[in-house]
């Protein structure tokens, strides 16, 4: 349990760990945010009812890029600095949330244009988790690798946890119809604007 404690500490207190650490933490808060507005616009939306196929639709949005990008996120993450890719790669998802919301609040969730641009996002964010394990090894001690991994994982799954609890803060603030949604997705896009902001003070 000492050691366990001490390889912990030696991990937390790695500055650039802990900037990795507030990269991911904003952006999986931000996805919670997203997909909790996205979910809630396809399935607690009282201006219409969704489909076996609409739902089927939603799930496909959100694991479809794991299992297509997946496979090819390394390689590309070979090719490109991994802080140039956590920088660009946020910004673009936050233009395309902009772009998204917009599009939500005028053609509703299932239109094709909002499920193209929800799996844009969400396919960048693959890119987003998979260069964020990349650059560990260039912030952590090769023996602190296992428990730096399972402490930015298990962080990052409770981000994204809270970020789905705002939204639905936010979704009783801004109204539970398409437009509520939008204006959620838009508050997400604000924070990962402020991810990229933290991976550009990250060093190459």
């Amino acid at each position: 349990m000492t050691t366990d404690r001490h390889a912990l500490r030696a991990v937390v207190d790695s500055p650039g760990f802990r900037g990795l650490m507030a990269v991911r933490l904003s952006g999986q808060l931000s996805d919670g945010l997203f997909q909790a507005a996205l979910f809630s616009a396809v399935f607690f939306n009282p201006e219409r009812a969704t489909s076996a196929g609409e739902a089927a639709a939603a799930f496909a949005t959100l694991l479809l890029p794991y299992s297509v990008v997946g496979p090819f996120a390394g390689v590309f993450l070979d090719r490109w600095r991994r802080q140039r890719v956590l920088v660009s790669a946020n910004l673009v998802r936050a233009g395309v949330i902009v772009v998204f919301a917009t599009a939500l609040a005028l053609q509703g969730p299932t239109a094709p244009l909002v499920v193209a641009l929800a799996l844009v996002v969400v396919s960048v964010n693959r890119f987003i988790l998979a260069g964020l394990s990349a650059a560990l090894p260039h912030v952590v001690e090769a023996r602190r690798l296992v428990t730096a991994n399972s402490v930015s994982t298990t962080l990052g799954a409770g981000a994204a946890a809270v970020g789905g609890t705002l939204a639905l803060g936010l979704r009783a603030l801004f109204g539970d119809d398409s437009a509520g949604a939008s204006r959620t997705a838009l508050v997400a896009a604000a924070v990962y604007v402020g991810s990229g902001l933290l991976a550009r003070r990250l060093g190459p």
